[in-house]
């Protein structure tokens, strides 16, 4: 069919109209024109199938806009679709808001049970693994320092928060959603969600802030209790009450399974975290003893402190210094070459810089799965 140059410059100065349009649909504006538009185009009904093709695929752009960015609740900084239990009531499991303490000498956990360990001010907080996983959140605080101690159980990631969000202390709680099978705390002043293991509030009046994170350490209790026999233990070793309910979870929170990468899913990895970026550290490099590896982790040098014996694996920022590993010293486990000795938190315990601290980064134990489902950049240490 044979069409006029006249009818060919009307037909692209419609088409241009349908795309400006097809444009502002995408964002909820002006719907109602395109039908005005094709009406005009009568004559030349040959474009319709054309036609036709744009405005699916503009339907298609503003439906994957929608789920990655708006619900009901407001925009997230992650694809609605990958929260699980979206519309789920807040504090299914009940937070630890009032945590007591005995001695360590006093408590009764099993040398070989896996503890989390919290430093301030000299001060040695130990909150059992067997009350984290049926609890996930201890809110808690040393001195005038508030924090909160955050562990996912499907995910086996624990993290340390400063729970001070524009200057104002906050408590978390547990909000019942997850964002890929991973915990999605909420902080009670404001009722925003975060990620746990992005630490990032992805939800709420602070969506985009990022949690301010410390050195958690993981390892068993007879390492804790040799190294920091002034330690606290978190006292709530029996779960009785309704709110005490271990790896509370429902049909469709098993893990589904990541994207490819170069992750072995038979091995176990501590990953550093920046980001979306995730430098992952294999287990089955840990030896029995005590040893310093010197590596680079999203450009900055970093050591990893690990020992398999003592079941702990640590992570610090160190500049351009060097370290050694010290053994059979707790709680000094390296020093470095100005005679500085260093326990488990990095922190210096006899030498010149007496009482200062190294930093340490986002780092933590998580699920293979984990790693290859939340994080879109992933670098292995070999």
């Amino acid at each position: 069919m044979l069409i006029s140059l006249k009818e060919c410059w009307t037909s692209i100065y419609f088409i241009a109209q349908l795309l400006i349009n097809c444009y502002l649909v995408s964002f909820g504006v002006l719907r109602r024109q395109l039908d005005k538009t094709i009406n005009k185009m009568a004559h030349i009904k040959f474009l319709i199938p054309f036609i036709l093709i744009i405005l699916v695929s503009c339907s298609k752009n503003n439906q994957d806009i929608e789920n990655s960015v708006n619900s009901k609740q407001g925009s997230w900084l992650v694809d609605v679709n990958d929260i699980i239990h979206l519309d789920a009531e807040k504090d299914p499991i009940e937070s630890v808001d009032s945590p007591e303490f005995v001695e360590i000498s006093s408590s009764l956990l099993d040398d070989e049970e896996i503890v989390l360990s919290y430093l301030h001010n000299d001060v040695v907080h130990v909150y059992p693994m067997s009350v984290m996983e049926a609890h996930e959140i201890v809110n808690d605080s040393i001195d005038d320092y508030f924090f909160a101690i955050t562990h996912c159980p499907l995910t086996g990631s624990s993290i340390a928060w400063n729970r001070s969000i524009n200057g104002e202390p906050s408590s978390f709680g547990v909000s019942g959603k997850l964002y890929k099978e991973n915990l999605i705390p909420y902080d009670r002043n404001s009722g925003s969600n975060w990620s746990q293991m992005l630490s990032l509030c992805i939800n709420g009046s602070n969506i985009g802030e990022l949690a301010q994170t410390t050195n958690l350490v993981r390892t068993k209790f007879s390492t804790i209790k040799r190294s920091f026999p002034e330690a606290l233990v978190l006292n709530h070793e029996s779960c009785d009450s309704d709110g005490c309910v271990r790896n509370l979870k429902s049909v469709g929170d098993e893990p589904v399974g990541g994207a490819d990468s170069d992750i072995n899913d038979a091995e176990k990895y501590f990953g550093i975290v920046d980001g979306e970026r995730a430098t992952l550290i294999p287990l089955s490099k840990m030896k029995e003893e005590i040893t310093v590896l010197h590596i680079l982790a999203h450009q900055k040098r970093n050591i990893v402190v690990s020992s398999k014996n003592m079941s702990f694996m640590v992570v610090f920022n160190i500049g351009t210094s060097s370290f050694t590993a010290i053994q059979d010293s707790l709680p000094i486990v390296m020093k470095d070459g100005l005679g500085n000795y260093y326990d488990l938190f990095g922190r210096i315990v006899s030498g010149p810089e007496l009482g200062n601290r190294l930093i340490s980064p986002t780092s933590y134990h998580a699920n293979t799965f984990a790693w290859k489902d939340i994080f879109k950049s992933i670098e292995i240490i070999e």
